[in-house]
């Protein structure tokens, strides 16, 4: 049986590769991940660690730099939940600023192997996305304001 510490040796592992996302690292995916991984985020369902891969590196492509803060983990023998700071740096958002968009992260675990089975990540998507796209981040920020009552 997969003890705790080991699972956490697993999410330092995990925090390290998220720290600095790097295209050229993608191959690391092998370490932190099973072959038949799921992997969800607001934008796409993935199956499978080389779909993952794919996903990341299409996501990469424009990106300056984009990185995760993990600050807070809680890690059991069957999952982890992680707090995340993430700073992107897009060339088509924001105007090629750097943006922060905070989220979690729940794991599960394989049970007969150190790796990760599942990954789903949650974050506000219009954070990251619509209100960093000229004209589109007006209206959404027309519509938090009257949402919010301003």
């Amino acid at each position: 049986m997969i003890k705790t510490a080991e699972r956490r040796e697993l999410i330092a592992t995990f925090s390290d590769f998220y720290a600095e996302l790097d295209d050229r690292d993608l191959a690391s995916l092998k370490q932190i991940y099973i072959d038949d991984v799921t992997f969800k985020d607001p934008v796409q369902l993935v199956q499978g660690r080389d779909q993952l891969r794919d996903y990341l590196a299409h996501g990469l492509e424009n990106a300056l730099t984009c990185k995760f803060a993990i600050e807070k983990t809680m890690v059991d023998r069957e999952q982890a939940f992680l707090v995340w700071q993430m700073r992107l740096q897009h060339e088509k958002l924001a105007g090629g600023r750097e943006i922060q968009i905070p989220g979690t992260s729940h794991l599960l675990f394989a049970e007969d192997e150190n790796r990760i089975k599942e990954h789903v990540d949650y974050y506000d998507l219009g954070a990251m996305i619509y209100e960093h796209i000229p004209l589109l981040g007006w209206v959404v920020g027309k519509v938090r304001n009257k949402l919010a009552g301003v």
